[in-house]
């Protein structure tokens, strides 16, 4: 093997060890003490009104967006109110419409006139009261999101229990604890790289949000919140993870 060949092959291990140092230099994992994902919202549903449940449309593990029913109510009562105060309603507009003639020719005094309109308005206010009633029957998500955990089941009475526990998977939060030490060099906007084994093959990037002004002086440590999107909830919460800056 020549001495030129020896030379080429010399080059090229140098240039991948500084390429291998460069990289350790440009990003540098962190000493954290604690680096957990989390969902970025939990919220337990519960009723705005007591009742029985008469059904639970999601299971634990569904997929929900907003808007999406969870559960009714057993609403009965509440249907026949609407029923009642529309007929109320259709009444007292066909009422209105058979004394206008007679209004306008004079055959009907203004404050008869003004009872007329007004009993059609009560009963339009009535049937609007009875359908807002019937409507907190119908529980619907606030968020899009998982469902974590089904509480209670049909034929159980609810009150201010939650009946379901949804947890939001996308974006993701990450708590992070961290010595005195970084006190100073992590900033809320920097972009750290974050990485749960198994479930994450390959780090990805993660926006901090917030960053405790506070160092805790029994631990010596303070908290570092962060944000990593998580299209399609393909990374779980509740893993722990580790974190490297980005330079």
């Amino acid at each position: 093997m020549t001495t030129r060949h020896w030379s080429g092959l010399a080059v090229t291990f140098i240039l991948m060890q500084l390429s291998t140092v460069s990289s350790a230099a440009s990003s540098k994992e962190l000493s954290a003490l604690g680096c957990m994902l989390q969902p970025s919202k939990i919220v337990e549903i519960s009723s705005p009104v007591s009742g029985v449940l008469e059904d639970v449309l999601v299971m634990r593990g569904d997929t929900v967006e907003s808007g999406n029913i969870l559960f009714h109510l057993k609403a009965g009562v509440e249907k026949a109110g609407v029923e009642l105060a529309r007929v109320k309603t259709d009444f007292a507009r066909r009422k209105v419409e058979r004394n206008m003639d007679l209004y306008e020719d004079d055959l009907l005094s203004i404050h008869e006139r003004d009872e007329i309109e007004t009993e059609l308005l009560l009963s339009q206010m009535e049937l609007m009261l009875k359908e807002q009633e019937l409507a907190l029957r119908t529980v619907a998500s606030p968020i899009d999101g998982v469902v974590v955990d089904r509480l209670q089941d049909e034929g159980e009475y609810v009150n201010v229990n939650p009946v379901v526990r949804l947890a939001t998977l996308d974006p993701l939060h990450i708590d992070l604890l961290l010595p005195a030490q970084y006190f100073g060099k992590i900033a809320v906007g920097q972009k750290l790289m974050i990485k749960a084994a198994p479930a994450m093959s390959k780090a990805r990037k993660a926006d901090v949000t917030t960053v405790d002004p506070l160092i805790d002086p029994a631990s010596g440590t303070f908290r570092v919140q962060l944000v990593m999107q998580n299209p399609g909830n393909l990374v779980p919460a509740g893993l722990r993870c580790t974190a490297r800056t980005t330079r």
